[in-house]
């Protein structure tokens, strides 16, 4: 959720996204990613650096992918795991904070720890940094 309103934060400050449909939708956080790596900021941190910003945007996106899918509204049929409620399978009610989230393996390397830590900034950077 965390993810959701920082990256709802920028784009309502910085873009001319559609307020009433931001706030509609528990999505998001991918498109806001897109963006942030085009932060003039981010890209004259890695100037010279092309295939590592490339590398952490990719992985950025796809861990981003994963955390959208966390909100019980998004997919709930596809894919019922979510962050907030119960859900079952094969008869068997499963809870959240006993659930290991395989999607989200990537947190516990050294990949996604690099995202994360990007994420870290975007929160504690966000009167400085700007996505346009």
């Amino acid at each position: 959720m965390a993810t959701e309103k920082i990256a709802k934060a920028y784009r309502i400050r910085d873009t001319a996204a559609d307020v009433d449909e931001l706030v509609k939708h528990h999505t998001g956080f991918v498109e806001f990613i897109n963006q942030f790596f085009r932060c003039e900021t981010i890209r004259n941190e890695y100037r010279g650096q092309d295939a590592a910003l490339q590398t952490l945007q990719r992985n950025a996106t796809a861990l981003a992918r994963e955390i959208e899918k966390l909100a019980p509204a998004t997919g709930r049929l596809s894919s019922p795991e979510n962050a907030e409620y119960p859900w079952e399978r094969d008869e068997k009610i499963l809870v959240p904070c006993t659930f290991d989230f395989p999607n989200l393996t990537m947190l516990r390397q050294a990949s996604g720890r690099a995202v994360m830590n990007l994420v870290e900034r975007a929160f504690n950077d966000f009167e400085r940094l700007r996505i346009q």
